[in-house]
C-alpha cells in the first residue's frame, strides 16, 4: 500500500518543537515498520522544509540536509508534474479545496496510487476522501 504523508507531518517528524510533533512521531513510528506500506512525500516540500528549520527555527543548515537526507530514505519524495497542476487548477476552480498548495499535493499522491493520505490539517482531513485515496487526520 502507498502511503503519502503530507508536509505538516513531515515536519513534525524532523521538528519536534511543533505542537503536532508527538502524535505525529507515534502514528509513523506504530507504521513505519510495516513492509506492506511504502511512504511518499512530497519532494516539492523540500525547500519548505528547509526554509522553516533553517530560517524560522534556526537549526544549523547542514544538519537540516542531513536530516532531509535521512528522512527521504525511508519516505520516498514524490516529485510533482504539470499534470497534477491542471487537476489541481480543475479541482480549485470546482472549489474542491480552497486551498491550490494542498490540492497539488493531493493530485499527486492520487497519481502515486496512494490508498491513504496522512495529515494534520483539519480542512483536509475534513475531506474524508479524495479520488480513491482516504485521508486520515492524526490528531
Amino acid at each position: 500500500m502507498t502511503l503519502f504523508l503530507d508536509t505538516n507531518i513531515c515536519l513534525d517528524l524532523l521538528d519536534t518543537s511543533r505542537p503536532t510533533s508527538s502524535l505525529s512521531v507515534d502514528w509513523y513510528l506504530s507504521h513505519k515498520d510495516d513492509t506492506t506500506i511504502t511512504f511518499h512525500f512530497t519532494a516539492d516540500a523540500i525547500t519548505t522544509i528547509y526554509y522553516i528549520l533553517t530560517e524560522r527555527r534556526r537549526v544549523d543548515p547542514l544538519r537540516v540536509v542531513e536530516a532531509i537526507d535521512a528522512l527521504s530514505v525511508e519516505i520516498i519524495p514524490y516529485y510533482l508534474t504539470s499534470s497534477d497542476f491542471v487537476m489541481a487548477k480543475q479541482s480549485y476552480y470546482e472549489k474542491r479545496l480552497d486551498d491550490f498548495e494542498d490540492l497539488m499535493v493531493l493530485h499527486s499522491a492520487v497519481r502515486a496510487g496512494s490508498a491513504m493520505f496522512a495529515t494534520n490539517d483539519l480542512t483536509i482531513g475534513n475531506l474524508g476522501q479524495f479520488e480513491t485515496m482516504r485521508i486520515e487526520t492524526i490528531r
